[in-house]
């Protein structure tokens, strides 16, 4: 069985006004309560990293002047052309 805790009216009224400082509100009609919160961040992996490159020679490989793909490629196959050349650069 969990023990019981007790709090005094003072102690209340400082949690209350602590979690209070955290809290903004979104306008003055509004009824909801919004806690302010930083965006998350991220880390990138080392698959990452090196994707950027690989695509824009696999691209290169893949594509005529004016854009279009060549015979035979697709988007599909340059992605793994850019996953392989990635694998290779290690």
């Amino acid at each position: 069985m969990a023990a019981e805790v007790r709090m005094t009216v003072e102690e209340y009224l400082q949690l209350i006004e602590a979690t209070a400082s955290n809290v903004k509100r979104v306008g003055k009609a509004a009824r909801t309560i919004q806690r302010e919160t930083r965006p998350v961040r991220r880390k990138t992996g080392k698959a990452v990293k090196g994707m950027a490159a690989a695509l824009r020679k696999a691209n290169k490989m893949a594509r005529k002047k004016n854009g279009s793909f060549k015979k035979g490629y697709d988007q599909a196959r340059v992605m793994r052309m850019a996953h392989k050349i990635r694998r290779k650069g290690r």
